[in-house]
C-alpha cells in the first residue's frame, strides 16, 4: 500500500478523461499516506528500491522516521553527525564509499538536475547544476542506503535498527503520520 501510493502519486498524471472518482479516491487515501516531504525524493526512491514494494515501502517509512523528507537534516545529538534523509554517519558513510569508490564524507559533488554530473562537457549555463556534500544529497544518501540494506548486510536496514520503533510496524507508522500531519 505505501510503495503503491507513492509510485501512484509520482506517476499519476490526470488527464479530463482520466479524472473519475475512483482517481480522486485513491489521491486522497495516498495523499494521507505520502508526505509531500517524502514525494519529493520519489524519483531516487522508486529508482533504488523499486525493484521490491516491500523494499521500496521499508525505505519510506525508513526517511520519514529518520529525516521527515529532509535531505539536509543534521542529527548532532550523542557527539553524531546524522546526516540527510538516511541520517548517515561518517564512518559508515566512508566506509561504504570504500568499498564502491564513491564520493566520501564531505566530498564536494557536482550535481544536475540532481544527479552526479560525470560529463566532461561544460556548459554555459548554472541552470540545473548545484554543488552539494555528497552526504546531503538525495542521490548519494539514497544511493548509499540501498547498498548499505539491500547489498551489504544480510539481515535488510540493519543500521536502522535504533529508528525500527517507527518503522518496523506500518500500523503503528500510519498512526504516526496521521498523528503528526493533524497536528
Amino acid at each position: 500500500m505505501i510503495a503503491e501510493c507513492l509510485i501512484f502519486l509520482a506517476t499519476a498524471i490526470p488527464t479530463n478523461e482520466f479524472v473519475d472518482k475512483a482517481y480522486i479516491d485513491q489521491y486522497r487515501s495516498c495523499d494521507k499516506i505520502i508526505t509531500r516531504e517524502i514525494r519529493d525524493h520519489s524519483d531516487v526512491l522508486i529508482e533504488f528500491f523499486g525493484h521490491d514494494n516491500d523494499e521500496l515501502s521499508t525505505a519510506i517509512k525508513v526517511v520519514w522516521c529518520e529525516s521527515r523528507g529532509n535531505p539536509k537534516a543534521l542529527r548532532t545529538t550523542e557527539g553524531n553527525y546524522d546526516t540527510g534523509l538516511f541520517q548517515f554517519v561518517s564512518w559508515t558513510w566512508n566506509w561504504v564509499a570504500e568499498m564502491y569508490d564513491l564520493p566520501m564524507w564531505n566530498d564536494w559533488v557536482i550535481m544536475y538536475h540532481d544527479r552526479p554530473y560525470t560529463s566532461e562537457k561544460v556548459s554555459r549555463s548554472s541552470m540545473g547544476f548545484s554543488q552539494e556534500k555528497a552526504q546531503y544529497t538525495k542521490y548519494y544518501n539514497t544511493k548509499f542506503a540501498y547498498l548499505l540494506s539491500q547489498e551489504i548486510y544480510k539481515q535488510k536496514w540493519k543500521d536502522w535498527s535504533s529508528s525500527e520503533w517507527c518503522w518496523g510496524d506500518t500500523d503503528k507508522w500510519l498512526r504516526l503520520v496521521k498523528q503528526e500531519r493533524s497536528m
